[in-house]
């Protein structure tokens, strides 16, 4: 049932409205440096991390707030397996009947760690963009970590790690952050994952920032992304499988924090998710859940309607936009209008 729940995020299906979801920065240190990142970007890399006493008061705060536990709380980084408060934070998680998911790069993982983590059910979010059986490929994840072959090999044999101590969908997603690099080797990528039982996680590379010449160097155009698309739809016919509905920006997934979650990083700052740059509070001001809940950014989200909404999402299919409700919005508020829609999109092009 817990599974089920968790994801239902994806799918734009949670229902309710209200505070639901955590995500916090738990620590900036990482052993790669992959372009695209926003803490590449952003130059926050190996800038600390949160005492345990930060996390929990994050807990803490958003249950005053909602009167109720958070269902989920995301633990990002930096990289989240380095950070030396891990499994204690996720087992004050799991006795507050919150269910935690680790976004890694996983290199960091061990057997003993990873049987600990499965014991308990954590989701797993890894990262991927190849098809590990081909090491004609393998160069190319190592420029895809801004590392050397030798790293892609570790980080590959940490997948296995995952494995072989049981992890498969839904508890092991692999993400592939889409790039003009990486593009034509997606279905590869998908391929293997449906073949080895784990979840796929595409997402079109997100901007809190104005789009320049520099996300364009690296990311793909929506033409290019309705191709990959198609193509990826042909590996699931192969496998017997429907096609997959798209929605934005994770591809087959709509952005599970839109307006129900809120993102907790090492300074303090209270943002909506890991790609928007506009700080709504700081977690030491008084009713800082209440007053990052009640901003200016958060209520335009909320009373976004496809009424008002910008094209191409204005135009879309009524049901598709009940569930996208307009991509990625950070991307579109760091264009400067937050009605706005997701040019971004490749629908038109299917």
């Amino acid at each position: 049932m817990k599974n089920e729940m968790i994801n239902k995020r994806y799918k734009g299906e949670t229902g309710e409205i209200g505070l639901k979801y955590g995500i916090i920065e738990a620590t900036t240190q990482c052993q790669l440096a992959c372009p695209g990142c926003y803490m590449v970007r952003r130059n926050t890399l190996r800038q600390g991390q949160m005492t345990l006493m930060q996390a929990v008061n994050v807990l803490d705060q958003c249950r005053d707030f909602c009167g109720r536990e958070l269902e989920t709380m995301d633990i990002l980084g930096g990289e989240p397996l380095l950070w030396p408060f891990l499994k204690e934070y996720i087992g004050i998680l799991l006795k507050r009947g919150i269910a935690p998911w680790i976004f890694t790069n996983m290199l960091a993982a061990t057997p003993e760690l990873v049987k600990w983590l499965r014991d308990r059910e954590v989701h797993i979010t890894g990262k991927l963009n190849i098809d590990p059986n081909s090491k004609s490929q393998y160069e190319l994840q190592a420029k895809m970590i801004g590392r050397d072959i030798k790293t892609a090999e570790r980080l590959l044999e940490a997948i296995n790690i995952f494995i072989r101590a049981g992890y498969k969908d839904p508890l092991l997603r692999l993400q592939n952050l889409i790039r003009k690099d990486t593009i034509n080797y997606v279905q590869d990528y998908y391929r293997w994952c449906l073949e080895n039982e784990v979840g796929t996680d595409l997402e079109l590379m997100a901007s809190g920032e104005c789009i320049n010449e520099e996300y364009w160097r690296i990311a793909p155009t929506s033409q290019m992304i309705a191709q990959m698309i198609k193509e990826v739809q042909r590996v699931r016919e192969s496998f017997g499988l429907e096609p997959a509905e798209v929605l934005m920006p994770h591809v087959f997934g709509s952005c599970p924090f839109y307006d129900k979650g809120l993102y907790f990083a090492v300074d303090g700052h209270i943002r909506s998710c890991s790609n928007s740059i506009i700080c709504l509070s700081n977690i030491d001001e008084a009713e800082s859940v209440k007053k990052a809940w009640e901003s200016r950014l958060l209520c335009d989200r909320r009373s976004l309607s496809q009424m008002v909404v910008g094209e191409p999402c204005f135009s879309c299919d009524k049901d598709k936009w009940k569930k996208c409700r307009g991509g990625c919005r950070a991307t579109v508020e760091g264009m400067g209008n937050p009605f706005g829609g997701y040019t971004l999109c490749p629908i038109p092009y299917l």
